[in-house]
């Protein structure tokens, strides 16, 4: 046991070390592993003759899947047992070994040696390593972070489509797999040296399976398989650590490196770096993308909307050729865009997320698409746009405008203008409640849960109080306090807009359960990861 400990040590050059009073991996958690079962065989691996001098190093390769240093007049080596057992004289029960081993999730890792005779006749790797006696094997327990099950989980439920890709052996691969729930109902379990050559095969091999865990996986299959998912249509993020990893990490839509055991270039290579290393880190990021998508769709609906609303009057104004009144004034819409608009928007900015929102892939989609557009231009901007104009002419008519009599003035069109100014305020306190979701009627997200929404609308309440009742502002603005009928028809605004809100939402809601349904090219986006978030 003592040998082997000293061999697997020394083919390792990370180690742990302690710092805050507890041991930490200082590198790969692998090696540190290894150093750690020498200290605790009684070996020091800094200070022991029997590992010095070192005169030769071949590192790691992932095609040959295995490391040696030529120690003094030793070949040590460590690697894949499949690897390291072709090199090594027959042993019974290898094999046995290796499989009870892996079907318990561990990866193992063959330790070897051999005496060296001859050093000059010797010159490659493949010269060196050859019959070697097997020392034994090593189980290490890798296991998954408590997290990823619910990240997967969450992943399935969002459209997001996982793939594990992993050095380890494929029994190991697959235990993992199974204790985070991966392949919980099947999915496709495959080697990488069996991954088939025409990269559009490939694609579709990874891509028609709901679980995916590739074992054995080289840097150049990483590649091979983002290129193949990406010419599907997909959207891939990849994650890697080691120096290797840099070319797929490159290739793939979104790169994410592993920040506390990631080497510099796979950081450098990548889009983003994971501080924690936790695949479910990943998931929530991109749930928080999808919610500030949404917000940032309602924000933009809530200003679009309130845009038209400013607009109609000069349009209205300028069609007649300046013989139809104008309704509001420059200075009022200013008030509108740096007074009571800010809160509102600010407020729909920060929407709690609901359920659909998170579960909504984003690909294809744009923060201004038809739905926004139809949305604030055919429907709530039109419907506020009415409002504004019918509540100003219904202020005229009862204050004794007689249309075609003589044109308003005075009082009067300032008491109109202030209605006009009443009714948009009221009817965006409307569209700000309706825009809170997109397809669910506001009631049911609960009137009080967006607090800093009703900090907003009271806060436009007040403003409004404000710019109609303080005399020397509503002189600036051009505007007075309604009168009652038209007080009346500005606060009906509110009930209004949610009612015709409500009306299109029902027609989108009925118009999507008579449409068929697509076939599966919503080109959800695929996140391989070489570890699943393993500690």
């Amino acid at each position: 046991m003592n040998e082997l400990a000293l061999v697997a040590a020394r083919c390792s050059e990370d180690r742990a070390v302690e710092r805050d009073g507890a041991w930490v991996p200082d590198g790969d958690p692998m090696e540190a592993a290894l150093y750690a079962l020498a200290r605790r065989c009684g070996v020091d691996i800094d200070s022991d003759s029997r590992l010095r001098p070192l005169k030769r190093e071949f590192p790691f390769d992932p095609k040959r899947r295995m490391m040696s240093v030529v120690v003094g007049s030793q070949l040590l080596l460590k690697g894949a047992p499949e690897s390291v057992f072709d090199r090594c004289s027959p042993v019974v029960g290898a094999d046995q070994a290796v499989q009870g081993l892996t079907q318990r999730g561990l990866r193992v890792i063959a330790v070897a040696s051999r005496a060296i005779d001859e050093l000059s006749s010797a010159s490659s790797a493949s010269d060196f390593e050859r019959n070697l006696t097997l020392l034994g094997l090593v189980g290490i327990q890798d296991p998954p972070r408590e997290s990823v099950r619910e990240a997967i989980i969450a992943c399935r439920a969002a459209g997001i489509r996982v793939a594990m890709l992993t050095g380890d052996n494929q029994e190991t691969a697959a235990a993992i797999a199974r204790q985070v729930g991966l392949i919980d109902g099947g999915g496709l379990i495959v080697s990488g040296p069996e991954l088939p050559a025409d990269q559009a095969v490939l694609g579709a091999l990874v891509d028609r399976a709901d679980g995916v865990v590739i074992s054995r996986v080289t840097p150049e299959d990483k590649l091979r398989i983002a290129t193949a998912l990406q010419g599907r249509g997909h959207v891939v993020a990849m994650t890697g650590d080691g120096v290797n990893d840099g070319p797929a990490l490159q290739t793939a839509d979104i790169g994410v490196a592993m920040g506390e055991s990631g080497t510099d270039v796979a950081r450098e290579a990548a889009d983003l770096v994971l501080l924690d290393d936790d695949f479910g880190t990943i998931v929530t990021a991109v749930q928080h993308g999808r919610i500030t998508f949404s917000n940032m769709r309602r924000f933009l609906t809530y200003h679009l909307v309130c845009n038209m609303a400013e607009l109609t009057p000069f349009v209205i104004w300028a069609v007649s050729g300046g013989r139809f009144p104008l309704a509001l004034g420059v200075l009022q819409i200013l008030c509108f865009d740096v007074g009571a608009d800010v809160l509102p928007a600010l407020a729909l900015g920060l929407e709690h997320a609901s359920g659909r929102t998170q579960n909504e892939p984003l690909q294809g989609r744009h923060l201004i698409d038809h739905k926004v557009l139809t949305r604030a231009f055919a429907v709530l901007g039109p419907a506020e746009s009415a409002m504004e104009m019918v509540a100003f002419c219904v202020a005229l008519l009862a204050l004794g405008w007689v249309p075609g009599h003589r044109f308003p003035h005075g009082h009067d069109l300032r008491s109109a203008s202030g209605t006009a100014f009443a009714t948009v305020i009221f009817c965006q306190i409307g569209v700000a409640f309706a825009c809170r979701s997109a397809t669910q009627w506001p009631g049911r997200l609960g009137w009080f849960s967006n607090r800093l929404l009703l900090v907003g609308v009271a806060l436009a309440l007040v403003l409004l109080a404000c710019f109609l009742f303080i005399p020397p502002i509503a002189s600036i603005l051009g505007q007075a306090p309604p009168p009652p009928l038209g007080w009346l028809m500005a606060v009906s605004g509110i009930p209004v807009m949610l009612g015709i809100d409500a009306l299109h939402k029902w027609i989108r809601h009925r118009r999507s359960e008579r449409a068929v349904p697509p076939s599966d090219q919503r080109g959800f986006p695929v996140l391989p990861t070489n570890h699943l978030g393993v500690a």
